[in-house]
């Protein structure tokens, strides 16, 4: 079953046409091809606008596991959720059969395609996830993952080299438990899915792929998985269709928080007409398909999979976004301004802050002097017991919805009470620079 998890990841990243590079939101990195640095984003987004869609390690797994049917985290989980150190968590334990370093290691071993590595940095506290894809000729272990040089491809770890003791050791493996499937895969069983015993190939040339470093993520994993409508081997559907496949994707478009072109929500009627293509068009564009707006075998798998922007009624976070989206709309009023995209960014990003803020509500929204800054606001503007939310006004309109509603979802979970044995260590400021990726 956990071969799943290699299936889906490489049909993912791999296979799926998309362009992707690694990804992390506290720092730039060089990186190859693309702008040459590495994207803000770890969640699958093109934040720095070069065509390839940022992604880390963790969200490498995350991806692979949660399209296999998983019950991941709603929002991608860090390395450290699963492993510190040598340590697994006792979230690893709950839900993988955890195999030793030693074992792991071991050359033609026991490993099985999806296995998830776990690996380290000799010299830093850094640490890196992959997927184990096959054991070579010579008995070397191939594995698909996202570095920071490559971003996702294959990697064959050399005796000796980078991932084998020189910089990186793997510290062990994890096997999903069958019990922690809740539903069924994406693409189902693979026919080309590798064994255990049958040699890899190597389809890429990042085997020296130089990884990155990452802080800690500190989310604690929950089992909250968005569902949608949209079975992946149907027909494709288009503009003129009609039908009970046409209100399911209408109804999954309204549910992610994606409109027509006049930013009006779609009704699930059941007529695929100007307005529902628009809105697929929008959620193309958002991640990295060909807006053609026909919803063929990757749009249908994209839907299945997104989690809901943040004015989607399927976003936990949409009524407190709402209220934020009313109060800047009517600080734009204020200021004789036309409310417009920004706007809603502006307003999806103070949903964030406030959800970090611990705020339950959004009753105004106030610029500074000089409009570099704009706050959300809980209670009345001249209370001492108003809560506040900060943001930079410029960063806050150009944060897309789909960014701002993964952001909320991690920050509820890293509020959520964490055991405390498997509770992360802060890295002291010594370390920061150690590579997690």
């Amino acid at each position: 079953m956990s071969r799943d998890i290699y299936t889906e990841a490489n049909e993912h990243f791999l296979k799926s046409g998309r362009q992707y590079e690694y990804g992390r939101p506290d720092m730039s990195l060089r990186n190859h091809g693309g702008d040459g640095h590495t994207d803000s984003s770890r969640t699958e987004q093109d934040n720095d606008h070069d065509g390839r869609l940022g992604v880390d390690c963790s969200s490498f797994v995350w991806r692979g596991m949660h399209d296999a049917g998983y019950g991941v985290p709603a929002a991608p989980f860090g390395t450290h959720d699963l492993f510190q150190g040598n340590t697994p968590t006792d979230y690893a334990h709950k839900h993988f059969d955890v195999i030793p370093g030693a074992d792991a290691h071991q050359k033609s071993g026991s490993l099985q395609p999806g296995d998830v590595l776990m690996f380290r940095d000799k010299h830093g506290s850094g640490q890196h996830v992959a997927i184990f894809k096959g054991y070579d000729a010579e008995g070397h272990i191939h594995f698909i993952g996202s570095q920071v040089g490559s971003g996702p491809a294959e990697v064959n770890v050399t005796p000796g080299g980078y991932w084998d003791g020189k910089n990186m050791e793997i510290v062990g493996a994890l096997r999903a438990k069958p019990a922690f499937r809740v539903r069924e895969p994406l693409h189902g069983q693979a026919s080309d899915a590798p064994t255990a015993s049958a040699p890899a190939v190597a389809h890429s040339s990042a085997t020296h792929a130089t990884p990155s470093t990452q802080t800690p993520d500190h989310s604690t994993p929950t089992h909250a998985t968005p569902t949608h409508a949209t079975p992946a081997h149907e027909a494709a559907l288009r503009q003129g269709d009609k039908g009970d496949a046409v209100r399911n994707l209408q109804t999954s478009l309204q549910h992610l928080g994606y409109q027509d072109e006049k930013g009006h929500k779609i009704q699930p009627d059941g007529d695929f007409g100007a307005h529902t293509r628009a809105a697929v068009e929008r959620f193309q564009r958002a991640h990295g398909l060909q807006p053609d707006g026909v919803v063929g075998p990757a749009t249908k798998e994209a839907l299945h999979a997104a989690t809901p922007r943040l004015d989607g009624t399927g976003h936990p976070h949409n009524a407190l976004y709402q209220q934020s989206r009313d109060a800047v709309h009517r600080l734009d009023a204020q200021h004789q301004r036309t409310s417009d995209q920004r706007s809603d960014q502006i307003a999806g990003v103070l949903t964030t802050k406030a959800v970090g803020e611990g705020m339950t509500r959004v009753d105004h929204a106030v610029l500074n002097d000089d409009a570099s800054k704009v706050y959300a606001v809980q209670g009345e503007l001249n209370s001492p017991f108003k809560k506040v939310a900060e943001a930079s006004t410029q960063e806050a309109a150009n944060t897309s919805l789909e960014e701002s509603g993964r952001q909320s979802l991690q920050i509820a979970a890293q509020q959520a009470p964490q055991p405390a044995a498997t509770a992360p260590t802060q890295v002291p400021p010594a370390q920061a620079a150690s590579p997690t990726v």
